[in-house]
């Protein structure tokens, strides 16, 4: 029974919307063949939360700070054809093992790259759990620190909105009070 005391809270993806309004040419509709690609590429599921921000937003800037896109799409398809081939992966860490406390995608809860930001900081998903819902977020920084913090997705946006989780080399001026999302060209 209601006693009208109750207030109805938000989701992180509605509060995203109330923060950064509507898109201006929304996607507006899932990309689940993308999706579906995606993940059998990745060999695992993204965490929903994420695929429904991209798919009402798409790929963009938050801010004109945080540059969001799918995993598969950060990389041209000869980068991406090298970039997941394991021995290529071990070839580029090779020597570097000391700057990433995480394994990478492909290995076994290997990080996967969602972002990066204005400041050559990326951002990526720690597959650490069965379900993507529960996956942390790790922030690594250009000079080799790292930031790891719950997820999900759109939960650790808010956070960032909020003030109240980011890591310490994140810009602090961001994100600004009326930060919007500009949809990537083309």
């Amino acid at each position: 029974m209601c006693t009208g005391n109750e207030v109805e809270m938000a989701s992180p993806l509605e509060r995203l919307r109330g923060l950064l309004g509507e898109p201006e040419e929304p996607w507006g509709w899932p990309r689940r063949q993308i999706w579906e690609d995606s993940e059998q590429h990745l060999g695992t599921a993204l965490p929903s939360d994420y695929k429904a921000f991209m798919d009402l937003y798409g790929p963009g800037t938050l801010g004109g700070y945080l540059h969001l896109d799918r995993p598969t799409d950060l990389l041209t398809p000869d980068e991406l054809a090298a970039f997941w081939s394991l021995e290529g992966l071990r070839e580029a860490r090779a020597g570097h093992e000391e700057f990433s406390p995480f394994p990478f995608h492909p290995d076994p809860g290997g990080l996967i790259c969602w972002g990066g930001d204005e400041h050559c900081n990326e951002y990526y998903f720690l597959p650490g759990d069965a379900d993507p819902g529960a996956w942390e977020i790790v922030v690594g920084s250009e000079a080799g620190e790292w930031y790891r913090t719950d997820g999900p997705f759109t939960a650790f946006l808010t956070r960032c909105f909020d003030r109240l989780d980011r890591a310490p080399f994140m810009d602090r001026s961001w994100p600004e009070a009326h930060a919007r999302y500009e949809p990537a060209d083309g």
